[in-house]
């Protein structure tokens, strides 16, 4: 008799060493698993660094349930549940899909070996994956508000190094191109015509790529270049869909960082001053002249 053709599925929710680590550890689990087993390891589906809470966004997910629609495998090892999914509904779907497809999906965590075949234990068990997911959302919720309310300072942010959570230090040539940026709007000039005027200039983005006019008027916008950091502007509402909603400005957390500043309070205020003049005018359809472009 032929031996089974297996796939197998694993996931790890961070892009951290460790648990890339553990991505690893689960890919030599499962050839072991195959070996044993005498079945044939055909692939191992990896998504790293993503959430288990959406389908849509695990690429690898995706392709696995293509490749079990042409037939490319007769069995998929998942180690357990929360690997599989962290939505109930989501881990219903794929389920029910696999089965249609003909493929036998096994749960190989002890206890959960029998999963596959029932629906009531995937139920249990996925409701109790989205549960714990829910907790974990609540407790990142929470240490992510208490960050933003002493002061916690963005990944990566144009004109600065980030020298610690807490901390910046400015990087001189990108604060350069922030003060043109400022100057060369109060002339007149519009975001698309600064971008553009950069990009001729040779002057880039921090990762090296193109200027384009959103990314100007985000620098236009943002207060930090006037030694202003504002955090907690919004807030996670839904987070099995990552709905995001604003918050009202009583809820902000304004922290004053004079010492960061890039352009004075006074260009930062003229800036926005012009910025809403320019907005009144492409609301009422006035020309306005090299301002059109805001």
């Amino acid at each position: 008799m032929q031996p089974l053709r297996m796939a197998a599925y694993c996931r790890v929710s961070t892009q951290k060493e460790a648990q890339l680590d553990s991505l690893a550890h689960q890919e030599e689990f499962f050839a072991s698993y195959a070996h044993r087993e005498r079945l044939i390891l055909t692939r191992i589906y990896a998504d790293a660094g993503i959430s288990g809470r959406q389908m849509k966004h695990r690429t690898e997910f995706l392709h696995m349930l293509r490749d079990a629609q042409r037939r490319a495998f007769d069995v998929l090892c998942v180690k357990d549940i929360s690997r599989f999914a962290r939505n109930t509904v989501d881990c219903l779907q794929a389920v029910r899909l696999l089965k249609k497809y003909g493929v036998q999906l096994r749960f190989l965590s002890e206890g959960q070996e029998c999963m596959g075949n029932s629906e009531f234990l995937l139920t249990v068990y996925a409701s109790l994956a989205q549960e714990e997911s829910a907790h974990l959302s609540k407790r990142i919720k929470f240490g992510k508000e208490l960050n933003a309310k002493r002061g916690r300072v963005p990944p990566v942010i144009f004109g600065y190094t980030r020298t610690g959570l807490f901390s910046l230090r400015k990087q001189p040539r990108e604060a350069d191109i922030v003060r043109e940026m400022f100057r060369l709007y109060l002339t007149g000039m519009g975001a698309a015509s600064i971008a553009a005027q950069l990009n001729r200039a040779g002057k880039t983005t921090k990762r090296g790529n193109q200027w384009e006019a959103r990314g100007v008027r985000r620098c236009l916008d943002n207060p930090i270049y006037c030694g202003v950091l504002v955090n907690h502007k919004s807030t996670v509402t839904d987070y099995l869909e990552g709905t995001v909603q604003p918050l009202p400005r009583e809820q902000w957390y304004v922290h004053a960082r004079p010492e960061w500043a890039i352009v004075s309070p006074e260009t930062f205020a003229a800036v926005q001053c012009e910025r809403k003049r320019r907005r009144r005018i492409a609301e009422t359809g006035k020309a306005c002249g090299t301002n059109r472009n805001t």
